[in-house]
């Protein structure tokens, strides 16, 4: 089976180097006390924090309201993974609907891959294709070159605890250089967010953001609405991924 690549997983590889003994074989004094190890308040990167687990399942919801069009847009992509399997999913749904709640637009997208076969599903049709070694080399490439970091600035310590099964420390932060180059101003730029104890990944994320170009009751101004959410789940448990009954009829993708 083709291993498949975690989409962006870290390029850069902190090497901490071990000193090489002095010739004549020089002692360790065992009496030095060993420097504090800094609790880290940043997450690694989403990839890599990714590619280090057996299995998880992630849901990434954004919610974001435009003044000037009137029109609400929100994303959720569901994602899994099973390394014992091979196999993973992602469910990509995106809903645009107006002031009055009419729907403006409306997709719902699936891909489905075990080992080196894939099926996509969209609007109830499904096709259906092999991924090539060539491709799949690339594919790696391509995940250790794009690297996905949360937007974090100013964190702040709240406390240890249990999100999702998995022990973390969890952090309050505020954006502050958000529409510092721009004629829009963030009245709202904060969040908080939980990074697990051992592995130092992402397990909780919420940022809540506010712009706009002038005061709130101003009838000129424009502003833009969002919240963005990502949550990871069943860590390291078995994730169940088959191929639904439409993939097994699906149509090949011409080469």
């Amino acid at each position: 089976m083709v291993r498949q690549g975690v989409v962006g997983f870290g390029i850069f590889v902190m090497m901490v180097g071990t000193a090489c003994g002095l010739s004549g074989g020089a002692e360790t004094d065992s009496s030095a006390a060993e420097e504090p190890t800094e609790v880290p308040s940043l997450p690694v990167s989403i990839n890599e924090g990714l590619a280090s687990l057996d299995s998880y399942r992630l849901t990434f919801t954004s919610d974001v309201y435009d003044s000037t069009s009137q029109q609400r847009t929100v994303t959720t992509v569901d994602s899994a993974r099973d390394r014992a399997t091979d196999a993973s999913y992602t469910r990509t749904e995106s809903l645009v609907t107006t002031d009055a709640e009419e729907v403006v637009s409306q997709s719902v997208e699936e891909q489905f891959a075990l080992g080196n076969q894939l099926c996509a599903v969209s609007d109830g049709e499904a096709q259906s294709s092999t991924v090539s070694a060539t491709a799949q080399e690339m594919s790696d490439l391509m995940s250790q070159v794009v690297i996905l970091q949360p937007l974090i600035e100013n964190p702040v310590y709240v406390a240890d605890d249990v999100v999702n099964g998995v022990p973390v420390r969890t952090y309050t932060f505020e954006l502050r250089s958000i529409g510092a180059a721009s004629e829009a101003e963030a009245t709202r730029a904060d969040g908080t967010y939980s990074i697990a104890v051992d592995g130092e990944y992402l397990v909780q994320y919420r940022l809540d953001l506010e712009l706009r170009t002038g005061a709130e009751g101003d009838p000129e101004a424009e502003y833009t609405a969002s919240s963005f959410d990502f949550s990871l789940e069943q860590v390291n448990q078995p994730v169940e991924i088959v191929f639904p009954p439409a993939c097994e009829v699906a149509v090949p993708v011409e080469e």
